[in-house]
């Protein structure tokens, strides 16, 4: 599991400096460390979620959560005060499976989630839209005001799921202003 881990993270990261080639040209002239804050890059995952920026000589730079890890399990534990995402939530899954979701982005593009959580149910993009909002938070220590993004979604993701990922995002508080294929990524 942990050598998984280890590859699902180096994976991840290779993505995500990819990614952030992209923000150079959506965004060139931006300083990522200065007051006006260009957008951040942000993949996405089933199983764990990166987001990245670029750093003040326009390098790529992994921005570290809350928890000081490089990755967030894509995992929401739905408490019964509020939500919580990430590694908390994925901690919580072996007690309170009913509660959890796991694997939202499988279901983006559908009404709702197959499994009702507390009672509700919820559209994936609810869900998706709580991960990148903690993703948000967390470039947010860093970063201080972040607004955009640019997003990674499978290549075979169709009209429709994407613009359900662009709804997640602004639910999230952030401006899709880009969403790129995982392979190009």
């Amino acid at each position: 599991l942990t050598n998984l881990s280890a590859k699902l993270q180096t994976s991840i990261f290779s993505h995500s400096q990819t990614l952030l080639e992209t923000l150079k040209s959506v965004n060139p002239a931006a300083t990522p460390m200065s007051k006006k804050t260009p957008a951040v890059g942000i993949d996405l995952g089933t199983t764990f979620s990166v987001v990245a920026c670029l750093d003040t000589s326009n390098k790529p730079e992994t921005i570290r959560n809350s928890e000081g890890d490089l990755t967030t399990p894509s995992v929401v534990f739905f408490d019964h005060d509020r939500p919580i995402v990430g590694k908390e939530a994925l901690k919580v899954s072996a007690t309170e499976p009913e509660n959890v979701v796991r694997f939202a982005k499988r279901e983006v593009g559908k009404d709702f989630f197959h499994q009702p959580i507390r009672d509700e149910q919820l559209p994936p993009e609810v869900i998706q839209g709580l991960i990148l909002k903690k993703l948000k938070e967390d470039a947010e220590l860093k970063l201080e005001n972040v607004t955009k993004a640019v997003v990674t979604v499978p290549a075979f993701f169709n009209e429709p799921r994407r613009k359900s990922t662009q709804d997640a995002g602004q639910l999230a508080g952030l401006e899709v202003i880009d969403i790129i294929n995982e392979p190009t990524a």
